[in-house]
């Protein structure tokens, strides 16, 4: 009898072993997983950051890009304009023709003797 309440105990403490090493592995698993989820989230946050700075940049590019084709499309009408008071212009008025070059080279050289 007192060998079969020794097989008893040895068997209990073998159980509980067996239970506490599976606890025991349970608890490493959940703060392993715990700590790989903070770094996730924390990466996250980061690229949450990030994407909102983007997107703030994009919109900012977006309105210089809105008035700088505002701006050109202000020159493109000035342009044009200009263009029509060209051709406006009368052709006919007589241009001036450019007095002719005098010849100061030829009153420089000292003759050679």
């Amino acid at each position: 009898m007192e060998r079969t309440e020794r097989n008893e105990k040895d068997d209990t403490q073998k159980t509980k072993l067996i239970f506490l090493a599976i606890a025991a592995v349970v608890v490493v698993l959940l703060i392993v997983s715990f700590g790989y989820a903070n770094k996730a989230r924390t990466e996250l946050n980061v690229k949450k950051l990030e994407l909102e700075t983007v997107r703030q940049d994009n919109t900012t590019l977006e309105q210089l890009l809105k008035d700088q084709s505002k701006e050109i499309d202000t020159l493109k009408k000035e342009v044009a304009q200009l263009q029509a008071k060209i051709k406006a212009k009368p052709a006919s008025a007589p241009k001036k023709k450019a007095a002719p070059a005098k010849k100061s080279a030829a009153k420089n050289k000292k003759p050679t003797h």
